[in-house]
């Protein structure tokens, strides 16, 4: 091969691998889409995002102030974003509901008034519902992958051994331009999404990795049971998720609906 050819071949070629790459990741991207659905449940699969749920998770969190607890929660995206955490106090034997209503963060505890958290003494409690504000965002990426396709489609594929596929595209997180990869093999859904920030020189500021296992079929949708999540650095999960129940989308035809209180 003479200098010109060359130089044609590196002009010319490399686009067109990238657009190929494009256009594998994209594909299989659709393949884990469409096994995300329990056979013959083409149903579950909307025109529309899915953009609301409820579900009851139990969390496992390894943090800095260790603790074990169950709660409801209830997240909507549209048309304006809403979200209500429901625990139950052990201590107090009352059950708590904090959120935010689109407006503003409010708390009320069993039997007490609503309280508006707009003081300075509430800035923990604010960032304990954008904490889970944030989580709820994630969850809508896991849990409905032709919607996350369709918003942030992605723009690599990296085959690797064992027949791992490892496709990677950018979305907008927590406000911010992130960059993610999504870890599966042929036939099976994602075990491991990873979340990268950088900054202006591409210096990696922010990461977050979550592995999600035990998949299981709710309203003809697969979703996982269990999610572990990794803080920069960590070797172990920060905090393990357990979903135990969940309804999304229109109400199942028994008219199943989570109650926040464990007695109904």
């Amino acid at each position: 091969m003479n200098i010109s050819t060359l130089i044609l071949s590196l002009l010319f070629l490399s686009p067109l691998q990238e657009e190929n790459s494009s256009q594998e990741a994209k594909n299989h991207m659709n393949e884990i889409a469409l096994s995300q659905l329990e056979e013959g449940e083409e149903w579950c699969l909307p025109a529309e995002p899915m953009t609301k749920f409820d579900l009851q998770l139990f969390l496992r969190d390894r943090g800095e102030h260790p603790r074990e607890f169950s709660f409801y929660l209830h997240y909507s995206k549209g048309p304006k974003e809403v979200f209500e955490i429901v625990v139950d106090d052990i201590e107090k034997n009352i059950q708590v509901r904090k959120g935010f209503d689109g407006k503003n963060y409010w708390l009320e505890e069993q039997g007490k008034t609503k309280t508006i958290l707009s003081g300075h003494e509430y800035t923990e409690d604010r960032a304990a519902i954008e904490d889970g504000i944030n989580l709820s965002n994630d969850l809508l990426l896991f849990l409905d992958f032709k919607q996350f396709s369709k918003k942030y489609p992605p723009g690599k594929i990296i085959f690797g051994e064992n027949n791992l596929k490892t496709i990677s595209g950018t979305l907008v997180r927590k406000g911010e331009r992130w960059d993610y990869s999504i870890k599966s093999k042929d036939k099976e859904l994602p075990f491991q999404i990873d979340f990268s920030k950088k900054n202006n020189e591409g210096k990696r500021i922010d990461y977050q990795r979550f592995e999600l296992l035990a998949y299981k079929a709710y309203q003809g949708r697969k979703i996982p049971q269990i999610i572990y999540e990794f803080q920069p650095e960590e070797k172990l999960p920060s905090r393990i998720y357990e979903i135990h129940d969940i309804v999304w989308g229109p109400i199942p035809s028994d008219d199943k609906k989570l109650s926040p209180d464990p007695r109904n």
